[in-house]
């Protein structure tokens, strides 16, 4: 199958959306408090990005049609870098584009991508900006604050402020997740809009988990997922 054009989003068209997440806290989290709208079916992609690649590339092979926009959330994990303003516990997050930081070459102070013959990666997908531009009107409208900017995705979770500060500089990101950029990237592969929202539930330090707000994040996270679908069959 060769590589499909990321289709237009259009609004004249029925509004088809599948929501993605990781697991079941972060889903049932939504599903348990708002019932799920007409044209909205649901996936849960597994933790971690080939999981998530397998299990919604499966989905859209087999979706005839393929879905208006593929909505991926779920929490996050915030970088802590100096001399910029950063998310903080239970902020909502948009992503702006998803990247893949921890493929490559692991060096003492970042990841080298790979390169030479054989070494075609993609390791950055910007995401969809028509429904990007949508949801943040969407948010403001709900007054439901948010952050934007880059999403990092990796296979191991940061454990050491550190190896997030590299990270965060590296790729001037915002915070980690372990799928996003799987999703991102079947998505395009597919041609289907992609739009992430997630919700801090840590930050990346030193690794305290007493210190996470796992619940909250998830309850923040579909509050904020209902009045974003809501928004965008409205809209």
């Amino acid at each position: 199958m060769g590589v499909a054009k990321e289709a237009p989003w259009s609004v004249e068209e029925e509004l088809m959306i599948l929501l993605t997440a990781a697991t079941d806290i972060e889903m049932g989290a939504f599903l348990h408090a708002y019932p799920l709208p007409q044209g909205v079916s649901t996936l849960l992609t597994g933790v971690g990005p080939v999981e998530a690649a397998v299990r919604v590339s499966a989905f859209l092979a087999a979706s005839v049609p393929p879905p208006s926009a593929v909505v991926n959330f779920g929490v996050a994990g915030a970088y802590v870098f100096a001399g910029r303003e950063n998310a903080a516990l239970l902020d909502i997050c948009l992503a702006e584009r998803e990247v893949l930081a921890d493929l490559g070459i692991c060096e003492q102070d970042e990841v080298q991508t790979l390169h030479g013959t054989g070494f075609a990666l993609e390791s950055c997908v910007e995401l969809d900006i028509e429904l990007l531009v949508r949801a943040a009107r969407i948010l403001t409208a709900a007054k439901i604050p948010f952050k934007q900017g880059v999403f990092a995705t990796v296979s191991c979770v940061s454990g050491t402020q550190k190896r997030g500060a590299l990270i965060a500089e590296q790729h001037h990101a915002l915070c980690e997740n372990m799928e996003g950029f799987a999703v991102a990237r079947a998505c395009r592969y597919f041609g289907v809009p992609m739009l992430e929202l997630r919700c801090i539930s840590n930050t990346v330090i030193d690794r305290k988990l007493q210190d996470w707000q796992l619940r909250e994040a998830c309850n923040n996270c579909g509050a904020a997922i209902a009045s974003l679908i809501n928004g965008l069959r409205d809209d």
